[in-house]
């Protein structure tokens, strides 16, 4: 276990490093603009009126950044302007609307913040005397305090002067309009002496701010706007990193690729969430899956994080972790196919007998088998997204989708290549000359690859590419004289099916037939390479291992049915609280009758209701035998029907009659807070059933 936790650890770690840069360089542009827009936001300081900023108006330089739905990561995104705009000298004040419900809380809010960078910034130049600590001995916080010590620090140090005061409002949204237009007012006054620049964070549209703040209060904001909404391109770059690459042996299936796809876009677009989630699906691959200590096998280079094996084996299975790698598929399937290829018999029952033999000399070439094909399937989803960049615009998908098609389906299956090699068979020669050239740069960038994934299949994809180029080259000294019989003439009539394939042809009627026939074949050969290349992670060895595949756990754990479980607890209260005196009988004794009145015998015993049971499983069950609107006195009557037996069985503790009362005001209360029922103003005696079903 304690291996397993070092493997953790150092398969997590890198991982999270590398999508916070992924992260960080996804908004750094974005995070630039508005650093710069704040360093150009006021003119100098006019020489004749010192102390004075020169502006045309009473405006402030107000910055709006569109940060997008994914409010879990808003946080880490204006820390991290906030560190930036810090580190260029200004003043920054970071404000949530939970801390300013009233004008003299936001004011605090951004004195204190301002105090505590004005304090950072002037620990060598001191500034003495009352501006030094204006909040010390004040109770009273307003904007005249900042302008005394904005006045003092530019006499005293004047290279401040090209310094801000910025306030960030992270969650504009949440912000009381009321306390907004207050202090938009209260900072116009100060805007002549004070260089304020004010950061509006929307997660919704520009619309917001003219329905929050009056006319008046826009007039005064000087507003520039800027997008911060990256998750799509951020999430997509960690695909690619983590999932396509692949810096670590674990890789995730169809159905968890899914899950995790569908948190990210279906909910908040939060990649705060997605790397959680993505978190707990490595914890839980280290924890359960007692093969995960073959990762040990199998470490990355710290240069480009290409994976290679070991040089000596850090682990030892034990007889009951080797017969699990035994029992595998494609574990089975490996030595199958490598004894009908090569016949070695002693291979194939060393490896079934001896356990050495197997994590010595079978799990190394199956681990090269691995790495292998995932080399391969990186390089095939690279010249995928170059034919989609030469496609049209409306036919191209992100890498978060391509990457789902390739793990989910066969590559001949996919429904999106078959319109990608429709576009393909419609390229003229010089666009087919472009796709080759970029198919063979990404080949060239891809460097040093085991291209055993494609000697397997007999293809060779450097020379088949080199084939095609010289093909586009040479089209009539390089076909294959048994193409076309010699007979027939050098230029033949187009048919309506060469004019469907190739609608070019009625723009350039001087392709010969050798040009098309070469198109053809360059088209077989991008096809091939590619199938060579995708192929289905079920193909490759120990995918059972290393690829995670469960998505049920990942769903029930971030994706909780809370009305589920509740419903399923108040309808099956014994299950939940475990007590001896809400079963029913059917729980305890098994009838001897035939199987169907068993049946029906143990249903009606399970739906029958006990006084001992909870008051609000028992209002619960009473509820489900209501239509749409429920009489609450016909309900009262129920209910107190069911709890005045608890006389029989308790004589001395019987119920009163008004405890009942208070006890059913109880369970309605506890109903309605759980969204089982609601009031009604059509009728006042009834009460509206909100949930069908179990």
């Amino acid at each position: 276990m304690l291996l397993r936790k070092r493997l953790f650890n150092e398969t997590w770690r890198p991982l999270e490093k590398q999508l916070m840069e992924i992260e960080q360089q996804s908004n750094n542009a974005g995070i630039t603009e508005i650093c710069d827009f704040v360093d150009t936001s006021y003119k100098q300081i006019d020489s004749k009126e010192k102390g004075q900023l020169a502006c045309p108006f009473a405006e402030i330089t107000t910055a709006v950044t569109f940060t997008g739905v994914n409010t879990g990561d808003h946080s880490k995104l204006f820390e991290s302007l906030q560190t930036r705009l810090a580190e260029r000298g200004h003043h920054v004040a970071l404000v949530e609307s939970q801390y300013c419900t009233t004008l003299p809380n936001m004011l605090k809010s951004i004195l204190e913040q301002m105090y505590a960078s004005i304090h950072a910034s002037t620990d060598e130049d001191k500034v003495t005397g009352p501006a030094a600590n204006p909040l010390a001995k004040s109770i009273a916080y307003d904007m005249g305090l900042l302008e005394i010590w904005w006045t003092v620090l530019v006499g005293k140090r004047p290279d401040t002067s090209a310094d801000r005061i910025v306030v960030i409002l992270q969650d504009f949204e949440g912000f009381s309009p009321m306390v907004v237009d207050d202090f938009v007012h209260i900072a116009t006054r100060y805007c002549h002496t004070i260089p304020i620049v004010l950061v509006l964070g929307l997660a919704t549209s520009y619309e917001c701010i003219h329905q929050s703040l009056t006319k008046p209060t826009i007039s005064m904001l000087n507003v520039e706007r800027f997008n911060l909404q990256r998750s799509k391109q951020c999430i997509d770059a960690a695909i690619y990193n983590v999932f396509v690459q692949g810096t670590s042996m674990l890789a995730f299936g169809a159905e968890a690729y899914k899950s995790l796809i569908d948190q990210f876009l279906l909910y908040d677009f939060s990649i705060t969430g997605f790397v959680k989630k993505l978190k707990y699906a490595v914890m839980d691959f280290f924890y359960a899956q007692p093969l995960s200590i073959l990762a040990a096998m199998v470490v990355a280079d710290k240069d480009g994080g290409r994976l290679s094996l070991v040089s000596e084996c850090p682990v030892q299975l034990t007889r009951g972790q080797a017969e699990l790698v035994r029992m595998q598929i494609s574990v089975r399937a490996f030595l199958e196919r490598r004894l009908k290829q090569t016949g070695d018999s002693q291979y194939f029952q060393q490896a079934i007998a001896s356990d050495r033999f197997l994590q010595e000399t079978v799990l190394p070439e199956m681990l090269r088998q691995l790495i292998s094909y995932r080399q391969g399937y990186c390089l095939g989803i690279d010249m995928l997204s170059e034919i989609q960049s030469l496609s049209p615009e409306s036919l191209q998908k992100p890498i978060r989708t391509l990457h789902y098609y390739g793990i989910s389906q066969p590559f001949e299956d996919c429904v999106h290549w078959k319109t990608l090699s429709a576009v393909v068979r419609r390229m003229k020669a010089c666009e087919m000359g472009d796709l080759i050239s970029s198919l063979r740069s990404v080949v060239s960038r891809a460097g040093s690859v085991d291209w055993g994934f494609s000697a397997e299949k007999g293809v060779d994809i450097q020379e088949l590419l080199d084939k095609a180029e010289k093909l586009l080259e040479n089209p009539e000294e390089n076909e294959v004289v048994d193409i076309i019989p010699s007979n027939e003439p050098k230029k033949r009539i187009r048919t309506r099916t060469d004019m469907e394939s190739r609608p070019f042809i009625l723009f350039d009627s001087e392709s010969s037939d050798h040009m098309l026939r070469a198109l053809d074949r360059c088209c077989t050969i991008v096809e091939t390479v590619l199938g060579a290349c995708i192929q289905p992670y079920h193909s490759a060895p120990l995918y059972e291992i290393f690829y995670y595949r469960h998505s049920f756990l990942l769903d029930t754990t971030f994706s909780a049915q809370p009305r589920a479980a509740v419903q399923t607890a108040l309808g099956r209260t014994n299950y939940y609280v475990n007590c001896e005196c809400c079963k029913t009988a059917g729980h305890n004794n098994s009838d001897n009758g035939s199987d169907d009145e068993t049946d029906v015998d143990a249903e009606a015993e399970e739906n029958r209701i006990l006084p001992s049971m909870h008051d609000t499983s028992i209002a619960y069950r009473l509820h489900q035998e209501c239509g749409r609107l429920i009489n609450l006195y016909d309900w009262f009557s129920a209910f107190s029907s069911v709890v005045e037996k608890e006389a029989v069985m308790r004589p001395r503790a019987a119920p009163s009659q008004s405890e009942i009362q208070a006890r059913f005001m109880r369970t309605v209360e506890e109903m309605r807070f759980l969204g089982f029922i609601k009031p009604t103003q059509r009728k006042t005696d009834h009460v509206v059933r909100l949930t069908w079903g179990a």
